[in-house]
């Protein structure tokens, strides 16, 4: 065999070759005296307490607004990195509030602004992107949110935040072992360690390729025996390897397939010519061409990840983000669901997905599965989750969700096309037989009962697909999951479990959809100057119940509280208002005192106002009913999301009136 360069030795030869506070600009302003930075939170309390609509403040109080709103603008949007000795805060204070917040957005660190935010849609935030000015590795993890960012920062396509396929980013590989070494490693750097292990692995497959390669061949018989030796000693040579990674690499060398594939294809070779053949006839030329093909397949594996090694691997911003080559793992895609989702989502053989359906219902669609009265569906529906109504309120939209995933067992590894899948407890099923939970029943139009569920009774109002790239086109066009896109953005921005006015929240929306079938990337940084513009966005201290923004024409006076104004008057007000002929004496338009206790006005049949628990008791029970006769908004479909919001509402009112009627 001709002489080989070790892999690991050939790659060490090529790889030879503070903040500053905004207060010392505050004292230009003439009205403040000089103070220390930790002075600041005394002197934000000290402001006047903030309204929705609050007066017209004195000049020197408008600057100090306005300064403190471009502080807070600064550090939302460079990376939490607020003013510095290099901004000149005298020529920001003459730009407009949007010129402000797009300079802000041109800045580099806005990358990490916007990778910050899309782990925080994906439910995965962490409290810094950066560790001793290094990107930490869970900033790598998840590729459909790098793979936005570098999108919005380049005018690409930012909507690539709702694939749950692409490319895969690694991270540089570790300088330390989370376990401990053995005694005759610990002085080596990782390095060091990880040359040692990838040449034991190379030594492995050299000699059996040696001892092939030679003008006398070996008998078939003691190669066979050889190649056998190794099978069996293939755990080994994994473990030997995977010493020099942590738990992360290890599992993208284990989806990657980058020992386990070369062996398998090993191993049908050898039951072809050693297993199946008489002894001594085994094809010893064609026996070192399968393991020559498989050591230059773990070859380029390793050569690619060595690529990532720290030394060599370093990036400063978003944009330097390195994409995998994934041909070197025979694919073309990877999952988007990585280590840390992995470990969060697992999957059990009673499970069924369902965590993992619950995942994507509440991260893309803000579906968080509250079990609300839904629409009961047309047929019977069989099983303990469908005779179970209190089951089925959340099964109807879980079950088909989780199908999805229903090739995906453990560390979403895909068993497509093979006999058995494997799941997180250890536990194996027939594969077929797993999936067959989803299969539409006979004479259903599609083949499988998989899909986004918005109702059980209103079939044409799902979206329903069979793998995740169709999940990843049904997100893309939901118009639930850009909704939710601009929650999140807003509690990104604002505060969570800020009240927002579901009309603001839909003009939001719809802006959002306009301008990104047009640039989505574009749409993405408008939506982030509407809100830093919010009134919500410019208050100190907000009431968390309050909506400070509200859409054009919103009626204000008697309203209903904002949290639940706009659902009622998109599906309520049609009836259950002062001139509906069908409103049953219930006006859901306006919200007034009644015996000092605000309340919805009604009237019952006896001419009499009907007590403010009794409507609010009345009303919990026609939208949790099942009942078509009694459900409300009488014949209907009303998005679930607005049914639970609803509905919580209602509940919290009524034991306020209840706690209060204690007292």
């Amino acid at each position: 065999m001709k002489p080989r360069v070790g892999l690991a030795r050939a790659w060490g030869a090529v790889r030879a070759g503070a903040i500053i506070s905004l207060l010392a600009s505050l004292l230009s302003a003439g009205h403040l005296q000089a103070q220390t930075t930790n002075d600041l939170p005394a002197m934000l309390q000290a402001l006047p307490p903030r309204v929705a609509t609050p007066p017209a403040p004195a000049q020197g109080d408008a600057l100090w607004r306005r300064r403190w709103w471009i502080e807070k603008t600064a550090r939302l949007l460079r990376g939490g990195e607020g003013l510095g000795p290099n901004d000149d805060v005298g020529a920001l204070l003459k730009l407009s509030e949007e010129e402000i917040a797009r300079r802000f957005m041109a800045d580099p660190r806005f990358g990490d602004t916007i990778l910050d935010f899309n782990m925080y849609f994906l439910g995965f935030k962490v409290d810094s992107l950066k560790q001793d000015g290094a990107y930490q590795r869970n900033a790598f993890d998840f590729p459909n949110a790098v793979a936005a960012a570098q999108a919005l920062l380049s005018g690409g396509d930012y909507l690539k935040l709702f694939d749950l396929e692409g490319p895969f980013f690694m991270w540089p590989l570790p300088t330390h072992f989370d376990d401990p070494l053995p005694a005759s490693e610990r002085h080596l750097l990782p390095e060091l360690v990880r040359i040692r292990a990838i040449d034991e692995v190379e030594g492995v497959f050299d000699r059996l390729i040696d001892m092939g390669s030679q003008p006398i061949p070996p008998r078939a018989d003691e190669f066979c025996f050889e190649i056998e030796t190794m099978l069996g000693q293939a755990s080994a040579m994994n473990t030997r390897l995977l010493r020099a990674f942590n738990d992360p690499e290890i599992f993208v060398l284990r989806r990657g397939q980058v020992l386990s594939a070369p062996i398998e294809a090993i191993g049908r070779v050898y039951e072809t010519e050693c297993e199946s053949k008489q002894e001594g006839e085994a094809d010893v030329k064609r026996l070192t061409a399968t393991l020559r093909a498989a050591f230059d397949q773990l070859y380029r594996a390793i050569s690619e990840v060595l690529k990532f090694e720290p030394s060599a691997y370093r990036p400063q911003s978003v944009l330097e983000f390195k994409t995998f080559d994934l041909g070197v793992f025979g694919m073309d895609k990877w999952l988007a669901f990585g280590f840390e989702q992995s470990n969060a989502l697992r999957n059990s053989s009673t499970n069924y997905n369902r965590k993992r359906a619950a995942y994507v219902l509440k991260r893309f669609f803000c579906d968080d599965l509250t079990p609300v009265g839904f629409d009961t569906p047309k047929q019977h529906v069989a099983g303990a989750h469908g005779s179970e109504t209190s089951c089925y309120a959340c099964h109807y939209k879980l079950d088909p969700m989780a199908g999805f995933f229903r090739s995906y067992g453990a560390d979403f590894y895909s068993y497509a096309g093979v006999p058995m899948v494997v799941f997180d407890d250890a536990a194996n099923s027939d594969r077929k037989k797993y999936e067959a939970n989803w299969a539409a029943p006979r004479g259903a139009p599609r083949r499988w009962n998989i899909g986004y569920v918005r109702s059980a009774r209103y079939d044409e109002r799902n979206s329903f697909g069979e793998s995740v790239a169709d999940l990843s086109r049904i997100i893309r066009s939901a118009p639930e999951a850009k909704r939710c896109l601009m929650k999140r953005l807003y509690e990104y921005a604002v505060a969570e479990g800020q009240a927002i006015d579901g009309a603001y929240l839909d003009e939001l929306t719809r802006k959002f959809e306009e301008e990104a079938a047009v640039d989505s990337s574009a749409a993405m940084k408008n939506a982030i100057v509407r809100i830093v513009q919010s009134n919500a966005y410019r208050q100190a201290d907000a009431d968390p119940r309050q909506c400070y923004d509200f859409a054009p024409g919103a009626k204000r006076e008697q309203a209903p509280p904002c949290g639940v104004a706009y659902i009622l008057e998109k599906n309520c007000a049609r009836c259950h208002s002062a001139t509906g002929e069908k409103s049953g004496g219930l006006d859901l338009t306006r919200w007034v005192a009644a015996a000092g206790i605000p309340a919805f006005p009604h009237v019952g049949r006896d001419g009499k106002p009907v007590a403010p628990k009794e409507t609010l008791a009345r009303m919990l029970d026609r939208l949790s009913t099942s009942d078509p006769a009694l459900r409300m908004p009488k014949q209907m479909a009303m998005p679930s999301q607005e049914r639970q919001a609803l509905y919580l509402w209602v509940e919290q009112e009524l034991a306020r009136m209840t706690k209060g009627a204690r007292r």
